[in-house]
């Protein structure tokens, strides 16, 4: 191993030592692994079915992709969802339609998606991806999720509109929803940041990729007793990711003409 000299360099020995702190964890994580399982198995999800279209001349074609988030947990209606608040937004500001379409599975890992043979991605403007908590819990390592996040960019931006952006969530502070004991809260922050490190640096050398931080959120007002509001996190969370979208669809209607594709 060859460890390069200045700041890149130490960057590279943390990320190492980093990686190897959380393989060494990696057996002490089956117990937030196996409380994340029963909560999501437990938990509500939208009983409706999903109106993914926002009537309007020269619809934004949008496409998420992602784990608990996209899959809608914790609130019992579609409409109450990360990606049906943030359509709602994008239509708004931009007083045109918008239509999209969702990847969303709580068990879903960057490796899976990287492995899908068809992401639904032809004519798409933006392909929004919210993944990384079941990588954190299951120890997925920076190369790894280097590689698959590249994999997975690149299915997207082969196969989408030729001015297609990729926005691409930060994983969320998910020690903070729920009450669990500091040295797990801890080993989870840790490898949440470094997967957040990766994904920001992906963006550095690929065009078209925007990375967008977690919402800077006061996570103790977001409880209603003892249970966290997924509903109050879905709406702040939906507004950081359309301002992302927008000004991201913005810039692509300025390198080129938005081709009108109906309703």
């Amino acid at each position: 191993m060859v460890f390069q000299n200045g700041e890149s360099g130490k960057s590279a020995l943390r990320s190492f030592f980093v990686d190897v702190v959380v393989f060494c964890a990696h057996p002490l994580l089956r117990m937030p692994l196996a409380l994340y399982k029963q909560e999501v198995n437990s938990g509500p999800f939208p009983a409706d079915e999903p109106e993914l279209v926002i009537a309007g001349s020269d619809p934004d074609h949008l496409l998420f992709i992602g784990d608990v988030a996209v899959a809608g947990y914790g609130v019992i209606e579609h409409g109450m969802t990360v990606a049906s608040h943030t359509a709602r937004l994008i239509s708004h500001d931009r007083r045109r339609g918008c239509r999209w379409a969702t990847i969303g599975a709580t068990d879903l890992t960057i490796a899976k998606v990287g492995q899908m043979d068809d992401l639904g991605a032809a004519d798409v403007d933006v392909a929004i991806i919210m993944l990384g908590i079941p990588d954190v819990l299951l120890a997925t390592s920076s190369t790894r999720w280097a590689a698959n996040l590249g994999t997975v960019i690149d299915h997207i931006q082969d196969r989408a509109a030729a001015d297609c952006r990729i926005i691409l969530a930060a994983i969320p502070p998910m020690g903070d929803f729920q009450d669990m004991p500091l040295w797990v809260r801890k080993l989870l922050t840790l490898q949440i940041h470094r997967l957040n490190q990766v994904t920001l640096a992906a963006t550095l050398h690929r065009p078209n990729t925007v990375f967008v931080p977690f919402p800077d959120l006061r996570v103790g007002k977001m409880f209603v007793g003892d249970l966290f509001s997924w509903k109050a996190l879905h709406q702040k969370w939906a507004r950081v990711i359309a301002a992302a979208t927008m000004t991201a669809l913005d810039e692509a209607d300025k390198t080129g003409p938005h081709l009108t594709r109906g309703d």
